[in-house]
């Protein structure tokens, strides 16, 4: 038994050791994940989606109401301005023409009767064989009479352009992208003009209203060079510039969003309307700059480790004042300087979702910390 517990004791006591050892007799190096800043090319791009359309779309209706007798055209086809694309029954319409033509010559003939009538009677006044009145009645009958008459001739005029309205013929050159009348249908154009045809101007010039952010509106001006996407070719990349920047706002989801407009080529016609386009705009590139990555600005040292530790309390709050101190375009980072890290105010410039450009405050050379790997611990934004 006194064996037993001795054995116990021993083996304890070397537990003990080994332990105190590790944790005590031997100091833990960190281990840090570093990099370098390089110098290439940095591009801040603004991406968004849209939808292709025509750059101009016409719609066609028809001003007179009636039966659809004929139509002359079909989805896709290809129209120049002046071609007739359908043509509404004429009947009805050729004879509210008759019937004007006819008012215009009842008219004519009245108004001509007035006039004869109005001149005989002032002669007559003028001779004192009628009264005045009877004189000024006639010339009034006259006046009426010529009234009757331009409302006539301005009736038969509307009826005669009421039967062109028949004819329901293409404004433009271009492409009938929607057709919504078939042949013995009856439209009426009581209230508002039915529409019968959508054509596309011209398919070869195409635009994409892309949707941006009030966040990345600013960055937009026109003239920015545009690349994009479609799901139809997604191995190919289209090109494309911002023409218009639209002052509208929308709300989407509680974002304020604006209408960006994209000019785009469609020589080949691959592109067709209503593709959704997946937008990058390039808004601004360098071709040679010092750039670092974007995740050495959010390490921080850990509160209780070794390096915290050595640092005099002065020191630290010297650090957290210049971080209190930093402008819009300056930041903190820490590089790797005889295995601690040392704290470096830096200048920025340019940034995307990735790297920043680095003005000043640092050289090719440094090795700047990323993350500590052994504690994977860091400070919140605001400590040391």
């Amino acid at each position: 038994m006194k064996k037993t517990l001795v054995i116990l004791i021993i083996l304890g006591l070397a537990c003990g050791g080994f332990l105190y050892y590790r944790h005590c007799g031997k100091k833990s190096e960190i281990v840090y994940d570093t990099t370098k800043p390089v110098r290439g090319s940095l591009k801040v791009d603004v991406t968004a989606s849209g939808t292709i359309q025509p750059v101009n779309v016409v719609s066609v209706g028809t001003q007179v109401s009636g039966i659809i007798e004929k139509v002359y055209v079909d989805y896709n086809s290809v129209v120049k301005k002046g071609d007739l694309i359908a043509q509404l029954e004429t009947f009805t319409l050729a004879e509210d023409l008759k019937e004007a033509k006819a008012a215009v010559t009842d008219a004519k003939a009245k108004l001509d009767y007035a006039k004869l009538n109005a001149k005989r009677n002032k002669e007559l006044f003028e001779k004192d064989y009628i009264a005045r009145y009877e004189w000024e009645e006639a010339e009034l009958a006259a006046v009426n009479a010529q009234a009757t008459y331009e409302k006539a001739v301005a009736q038969q005029k509307k009826a005669k352009r009421n039967l062109g309205y028949a004819n329901v013929v293409s404004p433009v050159n271009g492409i009938i992208v929607t057709k919504k009348v078939e042949e013995g249908q009856t439209v009426a154009s009581s209230f508002q003009t039915p529409e019968l045809f959508t054509i596309a101007e011209d398919l070869t010039k195409m635009q994409i209203e892309a949707k941006i952010s009030e966040a990345d509106i600013g960055q937009i001006k026109t003239g920015l060079p545009v690349t994009f996407t479609v799901d139809t070719f997604p191995a190919d990349t289209f090109k494309g510039t911002v023409d218009q920047v639209r002052l509208q706002p929308s709300e989407d989801s509680n974002v304020v969003m604006y209408t960006v407009v994209i000019t785009i080529s469609n020589d080949d016609l691959r592109l067709l309307p209503g593709m959704t386009a997946y937008v990058t705009i390039t808004v601004e590139e360098k071709p040679d700059v010092l750039k670092l990555q974007n995740t050495a600005f959010q390490f921080r040292p850990v509160v209780a480790g070794e390096v915290s530790a050595k640092k005099s309390n002065a020191e630290r709050q010297k650090i957290i004042q210049e971080r209190k101190s930093l402008k819009p375009n300056e930041a903190m980072i820490y590089v790797l300087k005889d295995k601690k890290p040392l704290a470096r105010k830096v200048k920025k410039g340019i940034s995307n979702l990735f790297e920043t450009e680095i003005l000043e405050g640092l050289a090719a050379e440094d090795t700047v910390i990323l993350e500590d790997l052994t504690t994977k611990v860091t400070i919140k934004h605001g400590g040391p």
